[in-house]
Formats: C-alpha cells, sequence, structure tokens
C-alpha cells in the first residue's frame, strides 16, 4: 500500500479530525467491541482519533498505518495520555500476526485507500489469517455519492500558523470505479508560505453485494451490514456501511492466501511481534 499521508497532510488530518472528535463512529465501535476482551487491530490508524478512546475504554489495541507522520502524530497523542499502546509502521495488504487477535476494526472508510479489487481481496486475507478462529472483522465502506463538481478551500488556524487545503482537480474513472483527487496542502507563518505538499489521493468506491463478494471470496463467514444509528440497515442515512464479518474456525486449502514476505521495501519487518 502507497504511503499517500506526509507530513502536512497528517497535521491538517489531525487539525481537522482531532482527538476526543467523533463523527458517532467512536460509539459505534465502543459499541462493536464492548464484549471483546483480547488484543484488536486497527489498520489505517492514522492519529489514533478512535485508537485512543478504545484504548483509554480499557481495551488491549494495535495500531498499524503506512504513514510514518501519521504513525508520529498517534504517538505523540499517546505519549501525552500516559499510553503505550503497539504501534507499527506496515502495509495492510501483508501484515499478519498470525492467530493474534480477537478482532480487526478498520473504521471511517479507511479500507478505500487500498488500489482496486486485489489489494482489497489482500488485506482481507490478512485480516482473516490475523484472527482467531471466529474472530471478529468490522469495516467501514462508505456508501457511493455523486462527486463534487467543486471542492471549496479548506484552512485551519493555530496560533501563528495557518494552513489550507485546495482541491486541484478530480476524476471519477468509471470502470475502475475510484475517484481521484489532487489536493494541495500549504503551510503559512505570519502570512509567508513554509511549507507545502501535493497528495494524489485515490478513492476505491464498493458496491454493496461487491464489497459483500470479497469477504466471502476470503472465508468471511457471517456477513452483515450495518449502520451507525441502527443495527441492521442496507442504506444507511448516515453514509456509511459497517460490515461485520467472522474468521472460519478452520483453514481450507481454497482459502485466498495472504502474502506474507519477510521485509517491507524499506527493510522494516512486517509480520512477527
Amino acid at each position: 500500500m502507497e504511503c499517500l499521508y506526509g507530513a502536512l497532510a497528517s497535521e491538517v488530518c489531525d487539525l481537522d479530525k482531532p482527538i476526543g472528535h467523533s463523527f458517532g463512529d467512536v460509539e459505534h465501535y465502543s459499541r462493536l467491541i464492548a464484549e471483546v476482551t483480547g488484543r484488536i487491530l486497527e489498520p489505517a490508524v492514522g492519529t489514533g482519533r478512535i485508537l485512543i478512546p478504545l484504548l483509554e475504554a480499557g481495551h488491549e489495541v494495535d495500531g498499524l498505518d503506512s504513514s510514518t507522520e501519521m504513525l508520529s502524530v498517534c504517538r505523540r497523542h499517546c505519549r501525552d495520555r500516559g499510553l503505550n499502546p503497539v504501534l507499527r509502521e506496515g502495509d495492510m495488504t501483508v501484515f499478519v500476526h498470525l492467530a493474534a487477535y480477537e478482532a480487526v476494526i478498520v473504521p471511517a472508510g479507511s479500507i478505500g485507500l487500498l488500489d482496486g479489487r486485489t489489494a482489497t481481496l489482500q488485506a482481507m486475507a490478512c485480516f482473516r489469517d490475523s484472527l482467531v478462529p471466529g474472530g471478529r472483522l468490522f469495516v467501514d465502506v462508505l456508501v457511493p455519492q455523486p462527486v463534487a463538481e467543486q471542492e471549496p478551500t479548506r484552512h485551519w488556524r493555530q496560533g501563528p500558523f495557518l494552513w489550507t487545503l485546495q482541491t486541484l482537480g478530480v476524476e471519477y474513472d468509471a470502470a475502475a470505479n475510484q475517484t481521484t483527487r489532487i489536493l494541495r496542502y500549504d503551510k503559512w507563518q505570519d502570512g509567508a508560505l513554509s511549507m507545502t505538499e501535493l497528495q494524489v489521493l485515490r478513492f476505491q468506491h464498493w458496491d454493496l453485494h461487491e464489497f459483500e463478494h470479497l469477504l466471502a471470496e476470503a472465508a468471511f463467514t457471517d456477513i452483515r451490514i450495518s449502520g451507525y444509528k441502527h443495527a441492521s440497515m442496507r442504506a444507511p442515512n448516515d453514509g456509511i456501511w459497517t460490515f461485520h464479518a467472522t474468521a472460519p474456525q478452520a483453514r481450507s486449502t481454497t482459502m485466498v492466501t495472504a502474502q506474507r514476505p519477510g521485509n517491507t521495501p524499506s527493510g522494516k519487518p512486517y509480520h512477527g511481534a
């Protein structure tokens, strides 16, 4: 999985969605894992907006992210609160810690950052292999929405600093069912530009039945869908489907195999620990 979030993108994400802010997802996931007593994995952990409230509620949650900068922000927030979770830099399409977790959670539509069906299916296989038999997977998928023709410039202020975010272009690929945004992040200090960053953000959209079939192909069972506000809803008005699925009790030779290379491109181990 390509790292999409650099230093400025991570700063803006932290400003826009600070720890303690919820779209209903913190409460939603708190309910989903209320009865989980073992270890939990959150891939695409980002700045820790979901992770930290779950840790503070007493859950043992490990974080995984491909962005060094995002993990740096997450570690700082954890340190400030006296928390010391396991946080790994790694790719969710190859990271496997065999039968280590009772639950894997992927909130806030982050699964859409994976590029296409092959990468997403590979991630599902890794989640399955990282779960104990009968372990639970919870994944948020954004309900497809029309692509906005124009997106306004956004800004955030803090002390002498001003951050701005511009969408320079939006393209929709109907064949791949992907939206690509070219985003420019600028950081200003006392009216002078001090830093700029360009991000090409590709997002994979999913049809409800297509993602359901993907989970089944990865050998998950007991698949169902809910929304944040209702326990059973296939057309949620909050714009998100949460897929619930269960890891198989035993492995089969027909399962999609999770690739487990010994090292990341940077030489850092992805699996084990």
